[in-house]
């Protein structure tokens, strides 16, 4: 099925209307060939992330060109915008499970330092500092402080994996030096999130590659 450059442009308008409401009135989208770009500005580093996600997901879309800027007033200092972001990581629903973790600003752009116990943490980490007004970029330099070896790992994904409600009959992986990679068919885009994720908050998991795909076959044939 071939999906116009409009249809994509008005696809993406919709959804992004839907999922962040008034913050897409300075965001503006241009498309060619299936190739979107987004310009415009937003408030914060977090709605730009969120806006390419998105966009990403749109039927027809094979690249995303995020050229989104971040509204500055120039009122913050570095220092400033430190004790911000250090901040919103102590006052986050997740702030018991980010305690290691702390954010040095320079020009705008944080970098954090620090231990988490998994690769989750981490990434929720890296989230909650980009929703800080001022913030122009994030980068991480955090450890994984839980070690386990990768036969551990292995038992925890196969068991989180088999107790989720997401069909994993054909799905498989592997773990090396606590890298999981991800193999097989699952039934819907949202089961290849769910199981990437489940796999990140898996305390001793690095990282995880995925290369799962969506069937093409109707849900519940395989």
């Amino acid at each position: 099925m071939n999906i116009s450059d409009n249809e994509i442009i008005n696809n993406s308008k919709d959804q992004l209307l839907k999922a962040m409401k008034t913050t897409t009135e300075g965001i503006n989208i241009h498309c060619v060939q299936g190739i979107v770009t987004l310009s415009g500005f937003v408030n914060v580093l977090f709605e730009k992330n969120k806006a390419e996600e998105i966009v990403r997901k749109i039927q027809g879309v094979k690249n995303v060109i995020n050229n989104i800027t971040i509204s500055l007033d120039g009122n913050c200092s570095d220092k400033q915008l430190t004790e911000l972001a250090n901040k919103n990581l102590r006052n986050c629903p997740f702030s018991h499970r980010l305690l290691g973790v702390t954010a040095k600003v320079s020009g705008g752009s944080a970098l954090l330092v620090g231990d988490t116990a998994t690769e989750r943490d981490r990434e929720i980490a890296i989230l909650e500092v980009s929703k800080t007004y001022g913030i122009v970029s994030v980068t991480s330099d955090i450890n994984l402080s839980t070690f386990k070896n990768d036969i551990s790992i292995n038992n925890d994904v196969n068991m989180v994996f088999m107790q989720s409600k997401i069909n994993v009959n054909n799905v498989s992986f592997d773990v090396e030096k606590g890298k999981v990679t991800l193999y097989g068919i699952v039934e819907k885009k949202e089961d290849i999130e769910r199981l990437v994720t489940l796999a990140e908050a898996i305390p001793g998991v690095k990282c995880v590659k995925n290369n799962l795909q969506v069937s093409r076959v109707p849900t519940g044939i395989l």
